[in-house]
């Protein structure tokens, strides 16, 4: 199997990479944050990635299609299995779902940075398509006529297996989003993930629209316009058939999973293997010009000033490489000798050390040399992928901790460079190498964890991006969940049938007492589609355009605001027009208010844990923090539960209207907490294309120690920041009135 899986990468793999790694991987000995420089170096020299694209996004929009997709499979199963009315069996299915997807985000994300996200590409995904084949396999067994009683639990194998399909949907949301962060370029890494979280609303497109088509080809075969058998038997099919299909995007999904290696920056930061990084980062991008495999990457220099080294020369004499002119590539000059790692030798080898000099010249025969440009602009003119010049980056870790004064220089900073914080800049970088690489490879040690989470205070960053994640996720899931009973209420103009006076399918239906199974499913499919999902893709759509332009943390705080106002409106409009001819309003604004959630909070919660957080904590505090708003989901389910004895269940209530009105206090919640702990993760760009640039991740995970004390977070950081900035701007004014007072004076 493991050799079937081999050869199959290989051959899906061939059209990306389309040159051998190994010849590009140079030997950099010495400084090991020369290794992920370079990882940075190549990444950012491409733009907006196809290939990692796909690798997230298929996984992200399977999960999903099967998250939302029990939006229209719940009325289908009432229809044939539950003829009761105002039962609590979709809310507990729900529930359910959601403990599966706050599991799966937990353990996978501890399990993705304990042992590589490699290891975990494709686990997630076969528990989906596992459990997708069960769901839509799943049966009553025997029952005894008109008795109500069977030989096995439908809705008891329901619970299990959709529990068992939320841990497969919860893994999927760390793993797409680190995945996406760390290969994505500096650039591009906010429209990247942005891209990808598209395909939450777009699975829920994707699953009424699969609904409706199902609907339509079943409607041939079968009578949807009455309670008969044979309406049943279709409707039995066409659940199956929406649940089944699940399992299609999730099995193409797998195989682009196993297109890419691991993450160059987990093999560097975690599994301390610099060659390696280089290497498997080099092997994903394809070079921009020509199809030859000895093509190369344009060549990037690394210029390090005042660090002098000891390298290892052809014949294993060390060589003194004069400080102040320290000089490194991706590849050697093409003419005479040159040093290369033997990097087959690292496989699977966590231990492996660059020590390996091949005593023997490269073959060059067939090499093709590098264009002989002058500067870096036209460089990268040779190439049509946009290359950014290594000199244009921001500084890297080590040189900020050289240029920084003692006194804003981390511990971590002074343990891994301590020549910068002496005057003799010759300390001998293969030890201090072989000291990186002995460090702990267990980054979930009890000293470590209290290290960088409470000593150096980042337990802040944690706590801002789970609560903000908790409160949006308890009002955008207490709204969209149970889509069908929202739509319901939201589209009628009249008064709804009542329990008891119409079959079970038809209780909170728009549909009225003499309507359908069929017209009843269409009605659902529609509404939602109008009033939801593509209201949710426009929103997301505009981010990605905007996303570049815009600054994350205040667009996530005033996104907060604008929704507090808008559902604040709207549960007001909702008491105001329930049951009238005004219901138009009520649907207008709880678009908007969908347009919103997308283009403010619901992406960004998503996008900012993968940002803030260091590689080897980065898919365990995003998945803290996702399982944080699955927790708000749980519990706004648990509302509709109890909310003054199932009230809102209720076809006739007006208690949405006010559940809107305290949605809208929870959003105000999260605006205070966006102001306090989040921090920025861009800066004003010398680019005149935009107005923003991103930090990039290195930089932002150092943490808040990296942070000047104006740009501290938390509350009482926040508020001395907020008072000072407003002296400041008094203190300006009454300079500007003062000084056209003189002006007049004069006059």
């Amino acid at each position: 199997m493991a050799g079937l899986f081999s050869r199959l990468r290989d051959l899906l793999g061939r059209p990306l990479w389309t040159f051998n790694p190994d010849e590009l991987a140079a030997d950099f000995r010495g400084n090991p944050n020369d290794y992920i420089e370079q990882v940075r170096a190549v990444i950012d020299a491409h733009g907006f990635d196809i290939q990692i694209f796909l690798v997230a996004a298929s996984g992200f929009l399977t999960d999903s299609y099967n998250l939302f997709a029990s939006n229209v499979i719940l009325p289908c199963l009432t229809f044939v299995y539950w003829n009761e009315c105002g039962h609590t069996k979709e809310i507990w299915i729900n529930i359910a779902t959601l403990l599966g997807s706050a599991v799966g985000q937990l353990l996978f994300g501890y399990l993705a940075d304990r042992y590589g996200r490699k290891s975990l590409y494709g686990v997630e995904l076969w528990i989906v398509i596992f459990s997708t084949l069960l769901i839509a396999q799943t049966s009553a067994g025997y029952g005894v006529p008109n008795s109500g009683e069977t030989s096995m639990s439908l809705y008891g194998m329901l619970l299990a297996w959709r529990f068992f399909m939320g841990v497969g949907i919860g893994a999927e949301y760390p793993l797409s989003a680190c995945i996406t962060a760390e290969w994505a370029s500096t650039r591009e890494r906010g429209r990247m993930m942005c891209a990808v979280f598209l395909m939450q609303p777009m699975g829920q497109l994707l699953a009424w629209s699969v609904g409706l088509v199902a609907l339509e080809v079943l409607s041939h075969s079968h009578d949807f316009s009455t309670d008969s058998p044979d309406a049943k038997v279709g409707i039995d099919k066409l659940w199956r058939w929406v649940i089944g299909m699940g399992a299609i995007p999730a099995a193409l999904a797998i195989l682009f999973r196993i297109t890419i290696p691991e993450s160059g920056r987990y093999t560097y930061d975690v599994k301390k293997d610099g060659p390696r990084a280089l290497h498997d980062t080099i092997g994903v991008f394809q070079p921009a010009s020509g199809r030859s495999s000895h093509h190369r990457l344009p060549e990037m220099d690394v210029e390090m000033q005042g660090y002098s080294e000891q390298r290892l020369s052809i014949n294993g004499d060390a060589q003194s490489v004069a400080p102040n002119s320290v000089h490194r590539s991706i590849h050697p000059p093409v003419n005479g000798e040159w040093q290369q790692v033997d990097l087959d030798s690292a496989n699977g080898d966590d231990n492996f050390m660059p020590q390996q000099i091949l005593n023997e010249p490269a073959d060059h025969s067939e090499a093709v040399a590098p264009p002989d440009v002058g500067n870096a602009a036209e460089r990268a003119s040779q190439h049509s992928a946009p290359f950014v010049p290594y000199a244009d980056d921001p500084p890297s870790p080590r040189q900020r901790a050289i240029d920084d004064p003692p006194g804003l220089r981390t511990p971590r900073q002074a343990q891994e460079f301590p020549d910068a914080l002496s005057d003799d800049s010759s300390a001998d970088l293969n030890q201090l190498q072989d000291r990186r690489m002995s460090m702990p490879k267990n980054q979930f040690e009890q000293p470590l964890l209290l290290e960088y989470f409470w000593e150096e205070g980042n337990w802040r960053y944690l706590a801002g991006t789970s609560i903000t994640w908790f409160l949006l996720d308890f009002a955008f899931f207490g709204l969209g969940f149970n889509s069908p009973t929202t739509m319901a209420k939201l589209w009628t103009s009249g008064p709804m049938p009542a329990c008891g006076d119409v079959p079970a399918y038809l209780f909170i239906s728009t549909v009225g007492a003499g309507g359908n199974i069929y017209q009843v499913l269409y009605s659902n499919a529609r509404q939602s589609l109008l009033t939801t999902s593509i209201a949710s893709c426009v929103g997301s759509i505009a981010l990605i355009l905007a996303i570049n332009h815009i600054d994350r943390r205040v667009t996530l705080i005033w996104t907060f605001v604008a929704l507090a106002i808008l559902l604040l409106i709207t549960g007001i409009v909702f008491l105001q027009v329930f049951h009238t001819s005004g219901y138009a309003a009520t649907i207008v604004l709880y678009a908007f208010s969908q347009l919103v959630f997308s283009f403010g909070p619901n992406t960004l919660t998503f996008i900012l844990p993968a940002e803030i957080f260091p590689t080897r904590y980065r898919c365990t505090c995003h998945g803290i923090a996702a399982a944080s708003g699955k927790l708000g989901a749980v519990m706004v389910q648990f509302v509709f539960l109890g909310y003054q004895d199932r009230e809102l269940q209720q076809p006739n209530s007006r208690a949405l209207g006010k559940v809107i009105i305290i949605f809208a206090a929870f959003m105000v919640l999260g605006a205070v907490f966006a102001w306090a702990w989040i921090p920025a993760v861009q800066t004003k760009s010398e680019d005149p294309r935009d107005l923003l640039q991103n930090i990039d991740l290195e930089t932002l995970a150092l943490g808040e120690e990296r942070l000047p004390k104006e740009q501290k977070i938390g509350f009482r950081n926040r508020t001395r920041g907020f008072m000072s900035k407003g002296v400041r701007q008094t203190v300006r004014w009454r300079g500007r009135e003062r000084g056209g007072a003189e002006d007049r004076v004069s006059m």
